[in-house]
C-alpha cells in the first residue's frame, strides 16, 4: 500500500469516526485513550523506549510535521541513537472520540525537540495533530500519527 492510499484511508476512517456518535473524553474509554497519549508523550520526554514499545503498535505509521515518515523501528532507532530527542510536549488542546475499539485524538501540542535529521539545534514547534489508537490485546496502542506545523506561529 502506498503512502497516499494509507493517508487517504486514515483520513476517511478518522472522518467516519469523528462524524459518528462517539464517547467523549469524559467516558471511561476516552479517559483511557488520553492516559495512553499522556504516557506516550511522557515516554518521549524521557526517551523511555520500553514504554514506547508498549504504546506504539508494531504497524504504526508516524508522519512528522517535517514530512518525514517513520515506522516503529525507524522512529525508535532515531530516539535510541539520539538523532531524535524530545525535550518537552505540552498539550494545548486535545479532543478524543472513541468508537468501538478505535479512538481518534485531534488537537494541538507545543513541542521542543532536537531532530538532527531535520536540523542540528533544538527547536520549538507548535503542531496540530491527528492520532489514531486501537484497543489491542487489552490496551490502547497508537496505530497512526500525523502532525502539521502551525504556520501562524512560524518565524
Amino acid at each position: 500500500m502506498n503512502k497516499l492510499s494509507l493517508l487517504l484511508g486514515l483520513v476517511l476512517g478518522a472522518s467516519a469516526v469523528l462524524a459518528s456518535p462517539a464517547f467523549s473524553a469524559t467516558s471511561e474509554a476516552g479517559k483511557q485513550v488520553l492516559a495512553a497519549e499522556k504516557a506516550r508523550t511522557t515516554a518521549l520526554e524521557h526517551s523511555d523506549l520500553a514504554a514506547l514499545e508498549r504504546i506504539m503498535a508494531d504497524d504504526v505509521t508516524y508522519i512528522h510535521a517535517s514530512g518525514k515518515t517513520d515506522n516503529k523501528k525507524t522512529y525508535l532507532d532515531a530516539i535510541r541513537s539520539g538523532q531524535l530527542h524530545y525535550i518537552s510536549w505540552q498539550p494545548k488542546d486535545l479532543q478524543v472520540r472513541v468508537e468501538g475499539n478505535v479512538a481518534v485524538i485531534n488537537g494541538e501540542y507545543a513541542v521542543r525537540v532536537t531532530d538532527s535529521r531535520v536540523q542540528p539545534k533544538p527547536f520549538d514547534i507548535n503542531i496540530f495533530i491527528l492520532t489514531v489508537y486501537e484497543h489491542r490485546a487489552g490496551r490502547w496502542q497508537q496505530i497512526a500519527w500525523q502532525s502539521t506545523r502551525d504556520v501562524s506561529t512560524s518565524k
